[in-house]
């Protein structure tokens, strides 16, 4: 099973680095942009959403939460309204900044799309891969030891993963990372053509777009197939949304 999660991780990286050298050879993305998209993200979603995350749902050592089974719909609800609120009004911050220091061009909603987009898939997705890399080095090596510290879900959820299921995983990161980039433009035209519609819409369109996994997380949608293609239905529909509304002559 690891050397699906090694092919599933190379390809991530494969798939990050050649959106990055795409978008800089064809449209000359500025590569402060692109970092400081990266910095967003983990100042917003990783330091400031989890600190708010620790306060609101407390969860206990073991990772539970009573919230996620106490009242699961106000789980979700609150889920996909935080992520939303974080990441985009960190995208609304920074555009806002940037307007105010030079003209902005589309180039730099492609370059902040990708950082944060491409941050987001290294340390959620490749990290995530790179975790299960180690559990599954912990449980081959069938030291007592290691097995007494892994809790019987991890075990079983170990025990239990197929092949196919790593790649998805794989797959999901890409689909996010085409969202976030999309988002990203959504924000950028709120601000460049101060049509706040636009903004309000990325908020929602966010949210809409965490609903699959969050309910998945508590286990109202238990085929991860049928989140994954959601995703997809939503990506294709998003990519065609936005290019029809800012890009119709292009």
């Amino acid at each position: 099973m690891k050397i699906h999660v090694i092919i599933t991780m190379l390809a991530l990286f494969a798939v990050l680095i050649a959106a990055v050298w795409y978008a800089r050879k064809k449209y000359k993305i500025n590569f402060a942009v692109l970092g400081l998209g990266a910095v967003a993200f983990f100042a917003s979603s990783q330091v400031l959403e989890k600190i708010v995350h620790l306060l609101v749902l407390r969860p206990q050592r073991d990772g539970t939460i009573a919230l996620m089974t106490e009242n699961p719909l106000l789980y979700v609800i609150y889920g996909i309204c935080m992520a939303a609120l974080f990441e985009e009004t960190a995208r609304l911050i920074f555009f806002k900044w940037l307007n105010k220091k030079r003209e902005m061009e589309d180039s730099d909603a492609l370059a902040y799309g990708l950082g944060h987009g491409g941050l987001e898939m290294i340390y959620i997705g490749i990290a995530g891969l790179l975790n299960l890399f180690i559990l599954f080095s912990a449980v081959e090596s069938q030291n007592p030891a290691i097995m007494q510290l892994l809790p019987e879900s991890t075990l079983a959820t170990i025990h239990n993963l197929a092949a196919w299921q790593i790649y998805l995983l794989g797959v999901e990161r890409i689909l996010a990372l085409i969202l976030q980039v999309g988002l990203t433009f959504w924000v950028f035209q709120a601000v460049r053509q101060k049509k706040w519609i636009y903004l309000v819409a990325a908020y929602g369109l966010h949210a809409l777009f965490d609903l699959a996994p969050s309910l998945s997380q508590v286990g109202w949608i238990s085929n991860p197939l049928v989140v994954e293609g959601i995703l997809v239905v939503e990506v294709l529909a998003f990519v065609f949304l936005t290019k029809s509304i800012f890009y119709k002559k292009q």
